[in-house]
């Protein structure tokens, strides 16, 4: 019986490759090779060219068949049929294009390529799209955007210096104009360091530990992205996924859920603690308009330098390719990231990391319509409602179209970004698919403060705290357990897909809304005081703007590099680090004086009284 279940519950993909020896694994063309750049762009008529191709042959080819169904499981293998070169058309072609035109570089290149492929692998290629061709000439220009641009970037660097030279000088017992006083780089600094200086008895602390631990990993696993891409040991990378402690950071993608549970258990709890007898659906637009502009300050700068600057801030054999992708998608479709609808658009390079902001805005909307429309039993029956639908929205996309159970970086899909991935694009970013979560977060802000206000004996139940205790560990165990889709020669059926889809979300949900409200009540001792450090409160104020920068500079290296990459542990790590201490300190100047200057005038407009507004100074 066990038999036929598993039979029925899996089924064994044949005619794949699993493992190769190194002396089978070399006998297959790298996937990634970069000819000498800086030599081929000096020489007079040097051609630098990019070009991705297909492996093809005329008659049977053991090697091709071998090839193909080596990179059959494409879980854990790169598509060893696809390759990714950089190519001197002096050096390695022995000729010089007399023109620069598109179709016939493709010509002169696919005959070149042709020639060495069939002489050391017996093998053609083919084209897979138009080679990205430059020589020493500057690619780009300064355009009337970018001087735009750079205009609005002095006169909001000279607004901070007025505002800061006119607290300094000027300014005395706090009097003064008080929109100029929110561009003082001074007084903004103060408020981004005084958490860490002075100790706080917010209930919500440990929020700050979880938020920016949170960004952490982030950044983390993004800053591995660069290593599925133009590597020359790319065997070790496909053997990677083969241990374990790799697994629990490259299937953790659950914990950006940690956002949205943060999130909607807020905007709950502040909206019954300021709940006044006069709450109408007007309030909904001045929320939603207030929480926009909380997000674009910062996000409309990068954004307007990703279209602009950032093309100027590298060169390499990649940056065209993959710079100038972004610029011109982020050109084409920055208006979506600004209505924060860019999560339901896909093949798009422009900001990829961004579907969170607008997801988050989304499920914002829908909590505010929740909490603003409904009361008591109605809300109940109308969260609960949400929540059960909530609850099919993955497993329906996981099932009708075919989609792994959660967001698997696989070599190819780390290669891309995510843009081409079905899973990525369909089940993970947008914003109904992210429901469960939120819904458990508005919950447990609503039972946080029902049980405040009925005075809440928590001592009785603090020999509770093992349960507390208990949530890090089965966070660990959610993430192993998705790594068993990766098990070598079984692929789960679309329904054991599906079902894990809808489960996985909700459970990790169900696990942190006891840990959050073990952190709130003060259940235990030894998770809360790592999470109430007093040092994230100043990181946590400048995680927004880090995590809008993070991948942006992640990036630059990445595609400034001249020759591949070699991928070891030790490197992996500074990587890590590095991406993290570099996208906070870059965070540090836009908090100051994009972020920090905006919100206060924002807060100053909407000031109901003289008392508010003392409160910015």
């Amino acid at each position: 019986m066990i038999l036929i279940i598993l039979f029925f519950t899996f089924c064994r993909v044949s005619g794949v490759i699993y493992q190769l020896n190194e002396t089978e694994y070399v006998k297959m063309p790298p996937i990634f090779h970069l000819d000498p750049y800086e030599s081929c762009i000096q020489q007079t008529g040097g051609i630098y060219c990019i070009v991705e191709i297909d492996l093809v042959a005329d008659k049977e080819s053991q090697l091709l068949d071998m090839i193909h169904e080596y990179s059959d499981w494409k879980e854990v293998h790169f598509n060893h049929s696809l390759l990714h070169y950089g190519i001197c058309l002096m050096k390695s072609c022995d000729i010089q294009p007399r023109t620069t035109n598109s179709k016939d570089l493709n010509v002169v290149v696919e005959k070149c390529l042709n020639t060495s492929f069939w002489k050391e692998y017996k093998l053609k290629v083919k084209l897979n799209e138009d080679v990205i061709c430059h020589s020493k000439e500057p690619i780009y220009h300064i355009e009337t955007g970018d001087i735009v641009i750079a205009v609005v970037c002095f006169c909001m660097f000279m607004i901070n210096l007025a505002g800061s030279v006119y607290d300094i000088l000027i300014v005395k017992n706090n009097a003064g104009m008080q929109w100029l006083l929110c561009f003082s780089v001074k007084r903004n600094w103060y408020k981004l360091t005084e958490g860490s200086r002075e100790n706080s008895d917010n209930q919500f602390q440990s929020f700050n530990g979880m938020k920016v631990i949170t960004i952490f990993l982030v950044i983390s696993i993004h800053s591995l992205l660069p290593f599925g891409s133009f590597i020359d040991n790319t065997h070790y990378y496909e053997k990677m996924f083969s241990k374990i402690q790799y697994h629990l950071l490259v299937d953790g993608t659950v914990v950006i859920q940690t956002f949205f549970m943060i999130s909607a258990c807020l905007l709950s709890y502040n909206q019954m603690s300021s709940q006044k007898d006069n709450v109408t659906w007007k309030m909904i637009p001045k929320k939603i308009l207030l929480r926009w502009l909380r997000l674009t300050p910062p996000y409309v700068v990068v954004l307007a330098i990703s279209t602009t600057w950032l093309r100027f801030a590298g060169s390499g054999p990649l940056w065209q390719k993959m710079i100038g992708q972004e610029m011109h998608d982020c050109r084409r479709d920055g208006w979506q990231n600004m209505l924060y609808i860019n999560n339901y658009f896909d093949n798009t390079r422009c900001m990829g990391h961004t579907w969170y902001l607008a997801a988050d805005m989304q499920l914002f909307t829908l909590g505010t319509f929740i909490m603003v429309l409904t009361k008591d039993l109605q809300r109940k029956v109308v969260m609960s409602f949400i929540f059960i639908v909530s609850l099919f929205m993955a497993p329906l996309h996981t099932y009708f179209q075919n989609l792994y159970a959660h967001v698997i970086i696989t070599p190819e899909v780390a290669r891309e970004y995510f843009v081409k991935d079905p899973t990525f694009n369909n089940s993970y970013k947008r914003g109904h698919t992210n429901m469960t979560c939120y819904i458990l977060g508005l919950s447990l802000g609503l039972l946080i403060y029902k049980l405040q206000q009925k005075q809440f004996a928590i001592e009785r139940y603090k020999k509770y705290k093992y349960l507390v205790w208990a949530t890090l560990p089965m966070i660990v165990i959610i993430i192993y357990c998705s790594s068993l889709f990766y098990l070598v020669g079984v692929t789960p059926h679309v329904i054991i897909r599906a079902v894990y889809s809808g489960t996985y979300r909700s459970i990790y949900g169900l696990i942190l809304s006891a840990l959050m409200f073990g952190m709130v009540f003060k259940i235990e001792n030894i998770y809360r005081p790592i999470l109430e450090w007093r040092g994230w409160t100043s990181l946590v104020r400048v995680s927004y703007s880090a995590y809008i920068l993070h991948l942006t500079l992640i990036q630059i290296p990445t595609y400034s590099r001249t020759t591949l990459n070699h991928i070891t542990i030790p490197q992996v790590m500074s990587t890590c680090v590095g991406s993290i201490a570099i996208s906070f300190l870059a965070a540090v100047p836009l908090w100051l004086f994009i972020e920090a200057p905006v919100n206060q005038i924002v807060k100053l407009l909407t000031s109901s009284d003289l008392k508010d507004k003392s409160q910015l100074r």
